[in-house]
């Protein structure tokens, strides 16, 4: 039975998110809205970092709690280790996931497709806005728990990565719920995904 996500009345202690209550399926989901709307601290939320005023969050009937392996994010920037090397940030991100993780094959052709393999060895602090993105969409798409959050994940990478990470995308969302802040919802709208409008 594939999970369902789901967000009962919640409201945020940041935004404008007040008593939303959706289901998610599996399949990919935009959350588009303009700046300072609470795009990010919704995926905070469910990724349980940023604890909601009220409402609950479940996943197949259960509650969501931080540090749940049953989400991983990728956010819209690194985390603020620049000395660590980028091949064991990525090493350790998915090892908090033993249950779901890829396998060997599949996460050589995510670090190979996202162009990312020749960076592995070098400091997180020396990469590139891109590349240090790209990253961090590697960790979570290898790490392949059954939620998945992607803060605006098509920035400042190339479109062969973009067309890449489409396809890993695609591949994800058959069993998994895949939610992903965007203002650019055109680079996605081939994975024909739900939208979540929170202006309206």
């Amino acid at each position: 039975m594939s999970p369902i996500l789901s967000l009962q009345s919640v409201t945020l202690p940041r935004g404008a998110v007040r008593n939303l209550s959706i289901d998610f399926a599996p399949g990919v989901h935009l959350i588009v809205g303009p700046n300072g709307v609470g795009k990010t601290s919704l995926l905070n939320s469910i990724a349980g970092t940023l604890p909601p005023v009220t409402g609950s969050i479940r996943l197949a009937g259960e509650l969501l709690e931080s540090g749940s392996t049953q989400v991983v994010m990728a956010p819209n920037t690194p985390p603020d280790i620049p000395w660590i090397r980028a091949g064991l940030l990525l090493d350790f991100i998915v090892s908090l996931y033993p249950a779901t993780r890829r396998d060997v094959q599949a996460a050589r052709a995510i670090i190979d497709g996202l162009g990312i393999a020749a960076f592995l060895n070098a400091p997180l602090g020396t990469l590139s806005a891109g590349t240090a993105r790209k990253l961090l969409l590697a960790a979570a798409l290898i790490a392949a728990p059954p939620v998945l959050l992607f803060d605006e994940p098509t920035n400042e990478i190339d479109l062969e990565s973009i067309g890449a990470l489409l396809e890993f995308l695609r591949d994800a969302a058959r069993e998994r719920v895949v939610l992903i802040t965007t203002h650019h919802a055109t680079d996605l709208a081939v994975l024909e995904p739900g939208v979540l409008d929170l202006n309206s």
